[in-house]
């Protein structure tokens, strides 16, 4: 099953920091948790939205909003 983290951008420190007003962890979310947050983080006013672009680009996303896969190991491979 893959896990997932998601983060949002702070601009006083210049990254991308786990949202503490979650209700949800930050990191090794499943699915189902991801949406709840994702929906969370829209309530607080973020688009977090992901679409691709017609030339099959990913450049129509939130960049205040950062989600990644967590369950990944460093070399690449579940």
């Amino acid at each position: 099953m893959h896990t997932y983290s998601i983060r949002t951008w702070d601009g006083e420190v210049q990254a991308y920091t786990p949202q503490d007003r979650l209700s949800l962890p930050w990191h090794g979310l499943t699915l189902w948790q991801l949406r709840a947050a994702m929906r969370e983080l829209r309530c607080m006013g973020y688009r977090c939205h992901r679409r691709r672009s017609p030339d099959g680009d990913h450049d129509d996303n939130d960049s205040y909003v950062l989600i990644e896969r967590s369950d990944m190991q460093t070399d690449g491979r579940r």
